[in-house]
C-alpha cells in the first residue's frame, strides 16, 4: 500500500510542476544541471506522471482482486 501512496504523490507532484512551468514560461529550464528547451522538461514530467499512475492503477486492481 505504501508503494501505492508513492506513486500518487509522484503523480501529484509531476501535475504541480507541470504546471509550475507553464506559468514561469521560461524558454529553457534546469535539467540536472543543463539548459533545456521547457518543452522536453514537460514532456519528461508528463511521461514520469502518466507511468506512475498507470502503476498506480495496476496496484489498485491487484488489491482488490
Amino acid at each position: 500500500m505504501r508503494n501505492k501512496n508513492l506513486n500518487l504523490f509522484i503523480v501529484a507532484f509531476s501535475a504541480l510542476t507541470i504546471i509550475a512551468n507553464f506559468v514561469q514560461n521560461n524558454a529553457t529550464s534546469d535539467l540536472f544541471g543543463f539548459e533545456v528547451n521547457s518543452w522536453v522538461v514537460r514532456i519528461l514530467w508528463l511521461l514520469i506522471g502518466l507511468i506512475s499512475y498507470k502503476r498506480y492503477k495496476d496496484k489498485k486492481e491487484e488489491e482488490e482482486n
